[in-house]
């Protein structure tokens, strides 16, 4: 397996506080995982540093900062998130560590990030285990679920749900000790974790109500991911994720296969776990963990099936709520460090199971705070160490069709598919104009809601309506921003400023039309002409993006015109300077102030020469550059340059009066 690689990854040998960097452990797209060495006591360590690679970057080898300003409020979001995770991951220590709950040492804040230090954890991935072939018996699994229900039931007492979890968060250690790892997506509720910008979630062990915020989340959540991770160790292979289940086939419940190495009860149980709706699954890991030791299980019915359903009705709150929250510990001491141990001896009893001389991988909270991200709505699926994210489709749209409604369908229903419709109709308008692959795949994402949300009875038409314009403004104000700023970039051009050149003209009417798209989607009476405005602006950018690409040579060329004046200048002046310095040197018995007077313009002259270098390497710069926004800064150090050096003259003038 080859180590994991991260190229603005700290270099090994840096020194953090009082850790050293050895090695970089695992990568994830928010985050950086290394090994590291106390400097006084030499105990190890593995310490997460927050770095979100696809909306921030490493400047001067250390400082992480967000890449622009439209970064910023999910950058310091996900980072006021990654120090919440290092609080939950303590107080859940508090009195004492939790032996199945990975446990933080310390956390501090440098270089415009944070830094987690926790106990290092040697072990195997369940996810491992099982991309190995690994087959486990009932008795295994049973123990693993025992020892992870524990510790996460105490997480679920602290009002504390995990919201990620599967086989890659679960290591095993020699003993056989299962860990639960990464609970970066404990961070955020239901509203944070399904926005528009940032979701948190990894199918297909995510449930139904971590798709749409207004079903109610709690223990039965992540009850139900544990229920597809024990599906997936029992047959081998993952089942289809929940959404698909919802609009696909019936697929046969676990407790109706032919698996005789699993009691019916166990099977069952599983079963119940991955029930779709959240109100059918058992709403404390205490009552599903006694499902698992009835001696006879109940018949499996349609509600705890692992089936499907049309026209249901709305999916209730579960009747059991969590317990309250404790109170927050305050962190005063760090727990324990636990010993690295080797792999499992227990997998070394089985040959024919274990991996075939596979060492053992050490994973930790992997990405460090986000296990499963879809930045911009794509859904990147977390398998094994690193993750890189998967590719939205380059064929037709993936977007839910809406179904034709049924004769003598209600006005509500007959709307929603009129929304849908309008939606779909935007999403190939996106694609068609090249829009990046995250538009379209958040256009899919919503699609795929507003077809969750018509299955509900009665219809939720505010819910329908927040949807359809949330997805359409999500398209629209990325455009109308990213056209401001282009704009930005021209209109210090001459010929931008005359606005007599037909391409200039051209791109001011596309612009116009963009932002008036724009204004239509925020001003829209309803959902359907919001999306509407939002394919005039996907139209209206399309053209903006043509008149541009025809008039940047035309822009670049009036702002490289300005050179030969600035530079021209520059030395005209720095020549009347030097003349002015070049008078006859006082004699001895010259009077203090004519000797300060030339002593000045000495110093003017010598100041003039130094600016006189500095505007002719901005000029060279400035004729050597591609682009507007290259030749705008070495324009502007030029003219910087130049005003300095007039400056200069008018001083030097004063002084040989």
């Amino acid at each position: 397996m080859n180590a994991p690689y991260h190229n603005k990854a700290l270099p090994d040998g840096s020194i953090l506080r009082e850790w050293r960097l050895e090695e970089v452990l695992g990568v994830g797209g928010f985050g950086i995982v290394y090994r590291g060495r106390g400097l006084y006591f030499n105990e190890l360590v593995a310490i997460k540093e927050y770095f979100p690679g696809a909306i921030s970057d490493r400047v001067d080898g250390t400082t992480v900062s967000p890449n622009d300003s439209s970064s910023e409020d999910i950058y310091t979001l996900g980072l006021s998130k990654f120090v919440e995770e290092a609080k939950i991951l303590w107080n859940l220590s508090r009195p004492e560590r939790h032996p199945n709950i990975v446990s933080v040492r310390s956390l501090f804040e440098i270089h415009g990030t944070a830094y987690m230090v926790m106990d290092f954890e040697e072990g195997v991935s369940l996810s491992q285990l099982l991309k190995a072939g690994r087959k486990f018996s009932e008795a295994e699994l049973l123990a693993a679920l025992k020892a992870i229900a524990r510790g996460l039931d105490r997480a679920h007492r602290a009002g504390v749900l995990h919201r990620d979890i599967k086989p890659a968060n679960i290591l095993i250690d020699e003993a056989g000790r299962p860990v639960l790892i990464d609970f970066g997506s404990a961070r955020f509720d239901s509203g944070q974790a399904t926005s528009t910008k940032v979701t948190f979630y990894t199918p297909p062990y995510a449930a139904l109500e971590q798709y749409v915020k207004t079903y109610p989340q709690g223990p039965w959540t992540d009850i139900y991911a544990l229920g597809v991770t024990l599906y997936e160790c029992v047959m081998g292979q993952k089942p289809a994720e929940v959404l698909e289940r919802l609009h696909g086939e019936a697929d046969e419940p676990l407790a109706g296969k032919d698996l005789p190495n699993y009691s019916q009860a166990f099977l069952k149980a599983i079963d119940a776990a991955m029930a779709i709706k959240p109100a059918d699954r058992p709403q404390t890991i205490d009552h599903w963990l006694r499902l698992f030791d009835a001696e006879t299980a109940p018949e499996a019915v349609e509600a705890t099936q692992i089936a499907t359903f049309r026209d249901e009705p709305a999916i209730a709150a579960p009747s059991s709520k969590p317990e309250p929250p404790a109170a927050a510990a305050t962190p005063q001491t760090a727990p324990p460090p636990v010993a690295a141990t080797k792999p499992p001896e227990a997998l070394k009893s089985n040959p024919e199971r274990a991996p075939a001389k596979s060492p053992p991988t050490r994973l930790f909270a992997l990405g460090g705070v986000f296990a499963a991200v879809v930045v911009a709505g794509v859904v990147v699926a977390l398998r094994g160490t690193q993750h890189p994210p998967v590719a939205a489709p380059a064929g037709p749209v993936p977007v839910v069709a809406a179904a034709a409604p049924a004769p003598g369908a209600s006005a509500a229903n007959l709307a929603s598919s009129e929304v849908k419709a309008a939606l779909e109709g935007l999403a190939t308008d996106a694609q068609a104009a090249g829009r990046p692959q995250r538009d379209i795949a958040a256009l899919a994402s919503a699609s795929q809601k507003l077809a969750v949300l018509a299955t509900q009875n009665p219809l939720p038409a505010a819910e329908i309506e927040r949807v359809a314009r949330d997805a359409a403004k999500g398209v629209t104000s990325p455009l109308a921003k990213d056209a401001a700023r282009q704009v930005r970039e021209v209109e210090r051009s001459r010929a931008w400023a005359t606005g007599g050149d037909p391409v200039i003209s051209a791109v001011k009417h596309a612009k116009s039309a963009l932002d008036a798209a724009a204004a239509e989607v925020g001003q829209a009476p309803d959902a359907v002409s919001a999306v509407a405005g939002a394919r005039k602006a996907v139209a209206a950018q399309l053209a903006f993006a043509r008149a541009m690409e025809t008039a940047r040579p035309a822009l670049l060329a009036a702002q490289k015109a300005q050179i030969a004046p600035l530079e021209s200048s520059a030395k005209q002046a720095a020549t009347e300077i030097e003349a002015l310095a070049g008078k006859s040197k006082p004699w001895l018995l010259a009077s203090k102030d004519h000797k300060a007077r030339y002593q000045q313009l000495q110093d003017y002259a010598a100041q003039a020469k130094a600016k006189a270098v500095d505007a002719d390497r901005a000029a060279r710069e400035a004729e050597a550059a591609g682009d507007l926004k290259s030749a705008n800064a070495a324009i502007d150090r030029l003219a910087a340059a130049a005003h300095d050096i007039d400056g200069l003259k008018a001083q030097a003038a004063a002084a040989a009066r």
